[in-house]
């Protein structure tokens, strides 16, 4: 597990935004470039990923990342996790627990698949743009690799 955290924190280190232009790094990882707006929290999608646990490295600008443990008791929106995309969205009720975890350049978060997260919410008075690196780490490797 160390050897791919490791892996995945020194391709942040050698490489620059500009240099890269999205895809996989080997069989470890897939790496994303995301540049998105912020806005407001009740706009944004609450989503976890079962097969993937992620790096999430703020390149620029700064948000707040919601947070909170999957209790399995959320309202579901939309399920991708059999197909692709590994993604399911849902609706957080007022009394989820969530957290707001403010995400500034060259700070990152890293999640796993019980870990519900919320990208992309305002940090600040308004809407601003922001540039991301999502680094997914498959879990099938984490667990071969303990």
């Amino acid at each position: 597990m160390r050897m791919v955290r490791g892996r995945a924190g020194s391709w942040i280190c050698r490489n620059t935004i500009e240099k890269y232009c999205a895809g996989s790094e080997g069989e470890d990882f897939e790496v994303l470039i995301c540049e998105r707006t912020t806005g407001p929290k009740a706009e944004k999608n609450a989503e976890v990923h079962r097969r993937f646990a992620e790096l999430q490295f703020c390149v620029s600008g700064r948000q707040n990342m919601g947070y909170c443990p999957d209790t399995g008791n959320f309202e579901i929106q939309e399920d991708h996790l059999n197909e692709e995309r590994d993604v399911r969205f849902y609706r957080l009720p007022e009394d989820s627990k969530e957290v707001m975890l403010p995400l500034y350049p060259g700070q990152y978060c890293v999640f796993f698949p019980e870990d519900v997260h919320r990208p992309w919410c305002t940090a600040g008075e308004g809407p601003e743009p922001i540039k991301m690196i999502v680094i997914k780490i498959p879990m099938d490797h984490l667990k071969a690799n303990r």
